[in-house]
């Protein structure tokens, strides 16, 4: 299955789950024009900038890291730890496809087991 274009979730998230059923009220929250707005929605235009994935993501109530992942982009956060640390970080996403881990239960585990070895080591 085709995985949903940035364009369309935004519009999912405004008329179905989000309280913006009127593409002007929800530019105008957001900081755009109308006219972006729908040429974003109607894939005319690619995903904007991390500011705008951000300020979307909180007038929408909507996950901001789900957002990033449908725009195809990497938070500035994530990819400064990368670039701090690029062989370990790049290591243990490679440990990670091998063993598999996909879904967010798996990754939750990790997270669970990593706070639980942190906890450890205080």
């Amino acid at each position: 299955m085709k995985e949903k274009t940035f364009g369309r979730v935004i519009r999912e998230f405004r008329t179905e789950k989000g309280k913006y059923k009127g593409l002007r009220e929800f530019a105008r929250e957001v900081g755009l024009s109308p006219a972006y707005l729908s040429r974003i929605e109607n894939e005319k235009e690619p995903p904007p900038s991390e500011p705008i994935i951000e300020r979307m993501a909180e007038a929408l109530g909507a996950d901001k890291y789900e957002l990033f992942s449908h725009a195809g982009k990497i938070p500035t956060e994530f990819l400064e730890t990368f670039q701090k640390n690029p062989k370990s970080v790049a290591s243990f996403m490679r440990r990670a496809q091998e063993f598999g881990i996909e879904t967010d239960k798996d990754w939750k585990s990790i997270e669970e087991a990593i706070s639980e070895m942190k906890r450890k080591l205080k």
